[in-house]
């Protein structure tokens, strides 16, 4: 018993594949879950730019004042301003930048 250290132990082949069986099992019913996309509502945000224009110009000057400040308002500085004007999550933030953008203010960076 010189060469075993104390309470280390084989595990038997067959309940090792056993072991094993049972996680790749686990790992294939959970992976499902987690690759599938979820389906969250669309944002009450967004839904709001999109039903008032006033709104979405309005952001359109706020996101003109981010880029006359010299950063993007994509970079970290304008998402975290957008997102603490507007009450949301810098995700959030980014996904109505993009819409306001897009339909409002292309010459936006």
């Amino acid at each position: 018993m010189a060469g075993r250290r104390k309470g280390s132990r084989k595990l038997r082949p067959s309940l090792l594949f056993g072991l094993v069986g049972l996680g790749m099992m686990a790992a294939l019913v959970a992976g499902s879950a987690l690759l599938r996309p979820t389906q969250a509502s669309p944002s009450g945000l967004l839904s709001a730019v999109k039903s008032n224009p006033d709104m979405a110009e309005a952001l359109c000057q706020e996101l003109n004042a981010i880029n006359d400040a010299g950063h993007s308002v994509y970079s970290s500085t304008g998402l975290e301003q957008v997102a603490a004007s507007q009450g949301s999550a810098t995700s959030d933030a980014e996904i109505l930048i993009t819409y306001v953008v897009g339909l409002y203010c292309p010459d936006v960076t």
